[in-house]
Formats: structure tokens, sequence, C-alpha cells
């Protein structure tokens, strides 16, 4: 082997390069393979280059020559392979270097010191888009790769199969296209496009908080539990957000003002009209940047309209109820129910909240309720320190109105049939508003009450408030799923994650240029014609040798 140096050492290169080449197939068949051979590989141009083994010193001991040509032609074979390993075997060996002066495709020193002091196991789950085209989860990994080649505590489990029922169930994601973070004890969610922003708080209040939604009680709501009214309560609702790791809790009007860390308050649905001591348990509530899920019983007065004045909208003065006259209206007569139902349809897709319904449902998808109230959106630039934007979640058609004064409404037995009639020559095609969202800037003037301070950054200073013109459980809640996920996914929508740390937005995507327009043909070349090339150069050496 000493004899013939250049031939061997050209030979265990062209070994090493193979092996890299084909590094995943060998892998495949036994882990510790391509290791072994390229060990060996190694060990052979080792022994060739070194003065070990040599017995006439006289002659061609350790020939300066030799060793000089071995050397250059093993540094050349090792950038090659290098080159070749890079090209073709990128997800095995692969290195970022952030060359930028500050550093924007790195991790910000928030995200590595949270990444360092990670102590519990954290799995990542992706929900793929609707659209499979949109590549949703593609587009995440490598963001991802950075967070857990900094942290062994996090894992990521890779894109969700939509037909896994078994690992839907576990999960219980509330839409499409977000991350799922989950500890043994808690889950968060990243929705939307995933920035480093994003995940650090998202990771940062999965593992520092427990997400707890407020129910308001102490003026006849329905109750969380069965107790009570066994045809309307929220215990259903309930338990599907605990499954979803939600603490659920009740807060009585006598508690007073909500924890400072409140961050969701389910009220509304009353059976007893609010107090002017609610009203302002609610905007104070508002002002400190909670997030309000308003419910309307449409037969009892709700007593909150400075409330909803400060919201720029109004309670329409009407009851709506199924129009008789229409062909769905006269099928559902001929069931003989106590109370005939609305139909709620027209969901929108400019909210997240009713984006889901619509890709599962559609934005037809029919919601039958009992009874509703329609909301009117007034002039959102009435009032200079309060800011708000609303959408229509949901809309009624074919409804027909019945206008009815506060007394009258609050008589309404609704233990016995009972019978209204609706308003003359009303429209029979007109849209009513049944459920608005309303994002609000300037959240802290809500309340007058000076112990509740205004936030440094204005662009904090921000709440949103979603109401419902309709009870979102009662007899016909059970029956039609939509019903009872309207809640959980405005409850998923209004408890994003905090922004605990404020990180400017990165690109991490990896900055790839490629050596042809078409990267494949770099195969033939390191696959074929310089092995072949590289074996027949060794080849007539050897042959000018032994002749020589």
């Amino acid at each position: 082997m000493k004899k013939h140096k250049l031939e061997f050492s050209i030979g265990a290169l062209f070994v090493a390069l193979l092996v890299l080449l084909m590094w995943q197939y060998l892998y495949f068949i036994s882990k510790p393979l391509p290791i072994i051979l390229v060990s060996i590989s190694v060990a052979i141009i080792v022994y060739i280059i070194l003065p070990i083994g040599e017995k006439n010193r006289e002659h061609e001991a350790y020939a300066p020559k030799f060793f000089a040509q071995a050397a250059v032609t093993s540094l050349i074979a090792v950038a090659i392979i290098i080159l070749a390993a890079v090209i073709l075997n990128k997800t095995t060996f692969s290195k970022t270097f952030d060359l930028t002066n500050n550093k924007i495709n790195s991790l910000s020193d928030e995200s590595e010191k949270l990444l360092d002091s990670l102590n519990k196991p954290v799995q990542i789950y992706c929900i793929p888009a609707s659209n499979p085209t949109d590549n949703y989860c593609d587009n995440s990994t490598d963001l991802l790769n950075l967070y857990m080649r900094r942290s062994k505590n996090l894992m990521y489990m890779g894109a969700l199969s939509l037909t896994d029922k078994a690992i839907l169930q576990k999960l219980q994601p509330s839409g499409y296209s977000r991350l799922i973070l989950l500890t043994d004890n808690n889950k968060s969610e990243v929705e939307g496009q995933i920035t480093e922003s994003k995940l650090t708080n998202g990771i940062i209040n999965l593992i520092k908080y427990k997400k707890v939604v407020y129910f308001l009680t102490g003026h006849g709501e329905p109750s969380i539990n069965t107790e009570g009214n066994a045809e309307k309560n929220y215990s259903d609702i309930v338990m599907a957000l605990r499954s979803k790791a939600y603490d659920v809790k009740e807060w009585n009007i006598k508690q007073g003002n909500l924890p400072k860390e409140a961050r969701v308050l389910v009220a509304g649905d009353n059976n007893l009209t609010y107090s002017e001591q609610v009203e302002t348990l609610l905007e104070n509530f508002i002002a400190q940047g909670g997030r309000l899920v308003l419910i309307v019983n449409p037969y009892r007065e709700q007593g909150l309209e400075k409330l909803y004045t400060k919201l720029n909208l109004k309670l329409d003065p009407i009851l709506l109820t199924l129009n008789t006259n229409t062909p769905i209206g006269q099928q559902i007569m001929k069931q003989n129910l106590s109370r005939p139902p609305v139909i709620a349809s027209n969901f929108s897709t400019e909210s997240p909240i009713t984006k889901v319904i619509t890709q599962v449902y559609g934005a037809q998808g029919v919601m039958p309720i009992d009874g509703a109230r329609p909301i009117t959106v007034l002039n959102e630039n009435g009032n200079s320190n309060i800011k708000t934007h609303s959408i229509v979640l949901t809309s009624a058609y074919n409804a027909a109105p019945i206008t009815i004064t506060t007394e009258a409404r609050n008589k309404i037995d609704l233990n016995s049939p009972f019978q209204l009639i609706p308003d003359k020559n009303f429209d029979p095609n007109k849209a009513w508003p049944l459920a608005v969202s309303v994002d609000i800037n300037g959240a802290s003037n809500f309340s007058s009450d000076k112990s509740i301070s205004k936030p440094a950054d204005a662009a904090k200073d921000k709440s949103e408030v979603v109401i419902y013109g309709f009870s979102l459980v009662g007899p016909y809640s059970k029956s039609v799923p939509i019903s009872e996920e309207l809640l959980p996914l405005t409850i998923a929508h209004l408890y994003q994650d905090q922004e605990l740390v404020s990180i400017p937005t990165k690109d991490f995507t990896p900055k790839q240029f490629n050596l042809t327009r078409n990267p494949a043909l770099w195969l033939v070349l390191f696959s074929g014609v310089l092995p072949i090339s590289t074996a027949l150069a060794g080849f007539f050496i050897w042959m000018r040798r032994r002749s020589a």
C-alpha cells in the first residue's frame, strides 16, 4: 500500500465520496454502516500520508513529492465531497451562517434565553391550511428547526393528518393554518403566519400561564354545570373548553371587579336585567384590556345601553321570529314546535371566528336559533377617544320582525306557548345582523375609574368585544353543531397569547442559490463523470508507474 500511495489515496477518497453520496440509503440499511465505511477510508488515507511502517528510508521512505501529491489530491477531493454532500444531502448535512450585521436571520436574545431555560417537554403540531397547495407547514419548518437546535425539550411532531381522528380528538384545533403547542397540562395555539415573536410569546404563555375563562353569574345566566335548567346550560361547552386545556370559573357580580390577569369573560343571556353595577364591571374589564363575549337573551331586556353606545352599537327593539310565509317556514311549522326557530346564515369570512365555520359548513350554513335580537352598527367615528371597527359575523334572512317594548319583552312567558304578531309590511328579504365583533382602540377610555392605568404604548390600549344577539344554548343547540362550536371558537380567538416580549419581524427562509437552472444536472457530474474520471486517472498513473 505504501508503494502506491497516490493510487490508494485516490481509491479511498473515491469510496468516501460514494458513501457520502449514498449516505441516506446506507443509513437506512444500517445506521453505523456509512460511518464505518468513511472511518475506514479516512484511516487508509492517514496511514498512507503519515511515515508509518517505512522500511527503506534511504530510497523512497516517505518521499516528499508523493506526500505532496496525496495531500493536494486529498484536499481537492475533500472539497468536492463536502460540496457534493451539501448539494445532494442537504437534509442530513446542513449549516446556516448569518453574515448580516444585525443578525436578522438568527434567533433574538429573548428567544435564546427562553429556550435555554425551558425545562419541560413541549410538543409542536402543525395544522395545515384548508387548501393543501398553500404548504403552510413547510413554510414554518426553517424557523422551527432553529428553535429545536437550541432546545432539546422542543419536539416538532410534523404536519397533522386531517384524517387521523384520534390525534384530532386529542388536540381539538380551533381551525386551520396554526401551530399547536402542547405540554402535559396546558395547550396553546399560534395562528396564521408563524414569526419568531409569535412563537416565542406562544411558548412563554404556554409554560407560565394557565388560560382561565370566566362566566359571569348573578342575574339568571345559564350555569356552567348541569344544575338548574337541564336544557339551557353551558356544561357541554365547558367540557369542550376543558378538553382544550382551558380552566373555567364562574364569577359572581358580588365579587366586584375581575382579577387584573383575567383575559376572557362570557356574560349575558341573563333573565334579570343587568344593573348599573354590572355595566361598570364590564366597562372596567374592557378598560383593562379584557376580551368580552356578550350574549343577548332575545326574550329579556339586557340593560347595557350605555355600554353598547360606547361600542357604537344598538340593540334594535325587535324580536325576530320565523317567517311562516316562506317555504322553509311552512315546513318548520309542520313540526308543531312551541317556538319555531329563526334561521341564521351568511357567515362572514372576514373574521377568524366565523371563517372556520365557512371552511367546514360553507358561508350559507344553516343554524336554527331560538329567537334573536338584531344589532345595528352605528357611526364608528362618533367618539374621538374610543375607536371601533365592527364586523358582522352572521345574519338572518327571511325572518319576521316584531317591534316590542321593554316591558312587553320581559313579560313573555317562556314556559308556555305564545304568539306575537309580526310587523305589517316588513321586508321579507332583509338581512338582519345577529352577531358583531368589535375591535376597540383606546379601550382604557371605557372606564372612569382612575385606578385603571392607561398603557404606555398606545398600540396595546385595545380590546375586543363579540356580541351574539341570540342564545348559544337552548332547544336547538344540541342538534346543531355550529351553535356549540361558536363559543369555543370565539374564546380561542379572543384568548390570543399576550405579547410579553417584542421581537422585530425577521425572515428565516434560507437564501439559497442554484449553481445552474437545473441543479439535478450536478448529480450526473458528481455521481458519474467525476468518479469515473478520477478512477481512470488513477489507473493511468498506475500503468505508467508499472512500466517505469
